[in-house]
């Protein structure tokens, strides 16, 4: 590519991304939120007692354009978040204790835009389903769980080191079957935070080598998985799932994907008597450099367990190690029903 092109694409995104810098390089934030524990199931119901609150710390690191991701998501931040959550019923499931990581990106170019924050992370439940004193509980089996926060945010600026900011956001709690029952727990809440910025922001305005995108990928990766069926305290059961994806690139932001799924599940051998599934899927990534975000939407083509489960859906991140291997975390589900939760690697072969 000629340094005119360079040129003149470096200009144009610091031009188009000026409105969504961030005036500090770092910020500490503290926050309080107020919200309900939604029923998301009829047999939930029992367990909103209250409205719930939590209580927030948070670090961002603020990006300065230094690559170029920053200046094609108009300057996203990235932190680590600490919290505790009362959720409204210290009975049945006491307190609540997380900490997760997240990025936060501007939703159109304008100055103090409204945010899109996803955060991942783990999360701590005090009190959990137990046969003989807590069987009310009906929402989480085990005290580990991964936490999943949906986050829309909108910055009040006070002065160059100060902020305000107000969000609505979903907390979501559960372990992906690993131990039943997994209903998961849904917090709905309003969030007002203040935010104290550090050291002043140095925008990196240089030039930056656009390197050629590959227009498409072929990768195989496998991944593991354990689970429980839907009764409480029953067998654990191994899944093994290996996949071919094809990716198509569309720009430094997006892919495209479809592929297939072959499953080893041993859970379905007291429904269906046959552990093998197949299925094929379409979907999109997200690349943020190394880091990338995808959503799947598949079909089973052989061995569904029941008509409910025809659609699956799958919300996962990866990680490049290398130009060839990266590692995935992937949540699998059927519409808002988790299955599981996979951990495997991945293999670019062209």
């Amino acid at each position: 590519m000629s340094k005119r092109l360079i040129a003149i694409v470096s200009i144009f995104f610091s031009c188009y991304s000026v409105a969504s810098q961030n005036p500090t390089k770092y910020s500490i934030e503290s926050s309080f939120s107020y919200g309900r524990l939604l029923a998301h199931r009829p047999i939930m119901k029992k367990l909103v007692a209250n409205n719930s609150y939590s209580f927030e710390a948070t670090i961002n690191f603020n990006t300065n354009g230094k690559k170029l991701n920053h200046r094609y998501y108009n300057y996203p931040i990235y932190g680590l978040t600490l919290n505790y959550t009362n959720p409204g019923n210290k009975i049945q499931i006491g307190n609540i204790v997380s900490t997760y990581g997240f990025f936060s990106l501007p939703l159109y170019n304008k100055k103090n835009a409204l945010r899109f924050k996803l955060g991942l992370g783990v999360g701590w439940v005090e009190k959990t389903f137990d046969l003989q004193r807590n069987f009310q509980n009906t929402a989480i089996g085990s005290h580990i769980n991964t936490n999943i926060q949906l986050k829309f945010e909108k910055v009040i600026p006070i002065n160059k080191l100060n902020q305000l900011k107000w969000a609505i956001l979903l907390n979501h709690l559960s372990n992906g079957s690993f131990q039943t029952p997994n209903l998961g727990l849904n917090i709905v809440q309003i969030q007002a935070a203040y935010l104290f910025g550090i050291k002043q922001q140095q925008i990196d305005t240089s030039k930056l080598e656009i390197k050629e995108l590959k227009s498409s990928e072929l990768s195989i990766y496998n991944s593991s998985a354990v689970k429980e069926n839907q009764t409480p305290l029953s067998n654990k059961y191994y899944i093994n799932e290996t996949t071919l994806q094809y990716n198509f690139r569309k720009g430094p932001k997006t892919s495209y994907i479809s592929g297939a799924d072959i499953i080893v599940n041993n859970s379905l051998l007291e429904f269906t008597g046959n552990k093998i599934q197949l299925g094929v899927f379409i979907g999109h990534l997200m690349h943020l450099n190394n880091l990338k975000i995808g959503i799947q939407l598949g079909a089973y083509l052989y061995n569904r367990k029941d008509e409910s489960e025809t659609i699956y859906n799958k919300l996962f991140c990866e990680y490049d190690f290398s130009n060839r291997i990266y590692s995935r975390l992937s949540l699998k589900s059927h519409w808002a029903k988790a299955d599981f939760f996979s951990l495997g690697i991945g293999y670019r072969i062209l």
